[in-house]
């Protein structure tokens, strides 16, 4: 055919078929799997990434950014780059390993302790601080 569209090489036009609405819907899935995975992937980096790289830096997530939190030692003084990544790599694969009942129980210790820190605090040796009160 000149407009260069017609039926798959091999076949020929007395035996092409109009596909059927099952295979088309599949291959739309398959377009739409492949499609999120695009958007996912551009997500991670320009969204994903520069939250970690300000986390890493300051120790602080978007969240605890905009309500003016920050992850510091036991002690006040600021984490480093290495020990604030161990702290949010702990804390998602105990979230993600326990199937999210680490999170509940994150929650539960830190509003039932008296010194407001959760598992992952205590494991880490960290405390979330007002950024008012970091020491330098």
């Amino acid at each position: 055919m000149p407009d260069g569209i017609g039926p798959p090489h091999g076949e020929s036009s007395a035996h092409a078929t109009s596909a059927k609405p099952v295979r088309r819907l599949i291959a739309h899935l398959i377009d739409g799997f492949f499609g999120l995975l695009v958007l996912m992937f551009w997500w991670l980096v320009f969204v994903y990434l520069p939250c970690w790289l300000l986390l890493l830096a300051w120790g602080q997530t978007p969240g605890k950014f905009l309500t003016g939190l920050v992850a510091v030692r036991s002690d006040g003084t600021p984490f480093g780059w290495g020990r604030m990544f161990v702290r949010e790599i702990f804390q998602r694969l105990f979230w993600s390993v326990s199937l999210g009942f680490g999170a509940i129980l994150d929650a539960g210790v830190l509003m039932l302790s008296g010194d407001h820190r959760s598992v992952t605090d205590r494991v880490v040796g960290s405390t979330i601080v007002r950024v008012s009160a970091v020491r330098s």
